[in-house]
């Protein structure tokens, strides 16, 4: 293994809470009374409690001394570029592990994979009217909000193009999670790059060179990502650096990016899906809440990495006072650009509001193409296409009657669901009619929202 992969590698085994474990054994192994030491001072002012607990048993069932192989799918994510599974798949990954030993580890340019995929599937609407895609590959893969769905697809899609592995777990990073890491290790300079790579911009330079700085340095297309090597380098060195409280921070920023779906899990073990999904880890729609329901989910079509501009705003009003619930459910885009460039255009999502089951659609407002309806994940759904110009912002309305069994479920209480790649979210929920949860609720949304919890 050349010394460049060996270390992309490892930045990802950091990266991953299903591999972190490697190195909590490693630093036992050397320092145990300190590390032990530390790791109670960390975990007692920790916020989460049954995710450590989870993040330990991945950890173990990543490093098991069991003679069994695992092989792992890693789908990387540009969440500039939004899917409804978190962001456009511009590369993957494939790790072979034994007794927790890397056995062999491959990248792959999703573009190349995707060409030889036979042209037979035809593509989820309305990607064939936006972007003139006639088939669907490998890179769209992620076109559900549930990412087992998603996961599935992948699967399908690898198959498709010879691919034999039978994968143990498929994990989605979207890249948001470099800007995590390098607050953590502070500022990297890649040798044989030009400029600084910090927290805060690292994305915007990364996608800066792999999309036209490469082109001015003399740099082959097909090598234009051997940047990430160079960024890998210089974070490992960062990372062995640091002080064993740092590196401890390491998994609590990791399970802070599980939780607001950065990263998502699923396994082919079905008891292992059962953990993850226990922790909230594995991207789900939700399918066994009988409660008020609401999610929004945005697929970018032909609009480049215009994701990185938008900022969000959902409101939602639900009378329970008459016969018939109402609801009504706005969302307001704000396009913060006010020019095109090469990564900027404006913006045009595919939008899908979800709704509880028995619900009936009444109207809406913002669209540019006709409504079309749909039932998934036990769920109704409405979806169209939504455009914001530069600069200017754009209010989509839904307006709909609740299913009359809302009345009858006392509390009431609503699950708002977050899409994977979106963040800081603000929140306005007016309630009437449902007695003790009148009034209204303001809240940000980086994780899924259960009402009740927001008093």
């Amino acid at each position: 293994m050349k010394k460049k992969s060996k270390h992309l590698l490892i930045f990802w085994i950091i990266a991953i809470p299903l591999l972190i474990g490697w190195f909590y054994i490693l630093e036992l192994k050397k320092q145990p009374k300190i590390l032990v030491d530390v790791a109670q001072k960390v975990v007692h002012t920790f916020p989460f409690g049954d995710e450590m607990d989870t993040a330990a048993e991945l950890a173990a069932y990543a490093i098991a001394q069991d003679g069994q192989e695992k092989i792992f799918l890693i789908l990387l994510q540009n969440n500039f570029e939004l899917r409804p599974g978190g962001g456009y798949i511009g590369s993957f990954a494939i790790i072979k592990t034994l007794d927790g030993d890397i056995k062999e580890f491959t990248v792959h340019d999703t573009a190349n994979f995707d060409g030889r995929i036979p042209d037979t599937v035809a593509v989820p609407y309305p990607m064939q009217e936006t972007m003139n895609i006639s088939a669907w590959k490998f890179r769209d893969s992620n076109y559900a909000p549930h990412f087992p769905t998603n996961a599935r697809h992948a699967v399908t899609f690898y198959r498709m193009a010879g691919g034999e592995e039978t994968f143990d777990a498929i994990i989605a990073i979207n890249a948001d999670l470099l800007d995590a890491i390098l607050e953590i290790t502070g500022p990297i300079s890649p040798k044989g790059y030009p400029g600084t790579y910090e927290s805060g911009d690292a994305l915007l330079r990364l996608q800066h060179q792999v999309e036209k700085a490469y082109k001015e340095q003399g740099i082959k297309k097909g090598d234009r990502k051997e940047v990430m090597n160079a960024i890998t380098d210089e974070m490992v060195k960062k990372i062995s650096k640091l002080s064993l409280r740092e590196k401890l921070q390491l998994p609590i920023e990791l399970i802070e990016h599980l939780n607001n779906k950065n990263i998502q899990i699923y396994f082919s073990d079905p008891q292992m899906q059962q953990l993850v999904e226990s922790v909230y880890w594995a991207g789900v729609v939700n399918t066994d809440w009988e409660k008020d329901y609401l999610m929004f989910v945005d697929a970018n079509l032909a609009s480049l990495k215009t994701d990185n501009y938008i900022k969000r705003k959902i409101s939602y009003d639900v009378d329970l006072s008459k016969p018939i619930p109402s609801a009504i459910a706005t969302i307001t885009y704000n396009h913060t650009a006010i020019k095109r460039d090469w990564m900027t255009n404006d913006y045009q999502t595919y939008l899908r509001v979800y709704i509880p089951d028995k619900a009936w659609f009444r109207g809406q407002t913002g669209n540019v193409t006709g409504p079309v309806y749909g039932e998934e994940f036990g769920k109704k759904y409405i979806g169209f296409l939504v455009h914001v110009p530069l600069g200017t912002q754009k209010t989509v309305r839904i307006e709909y009657n609740l299913p009359r069994e809302i009345k009858n479920i006392y509390p009431y209480n609503l699950l708002i669901q977050k899409q994977s790649g979106v963040y800081d979210i603000p929140v306005h929920v007016t309630v009437s009619g449902a007695n003790d949860m009148d009034g209204e609720y303001e809240f940000i949304m980086n994780e899924d929202v259960i009402l009740s919890e927001q008093n």
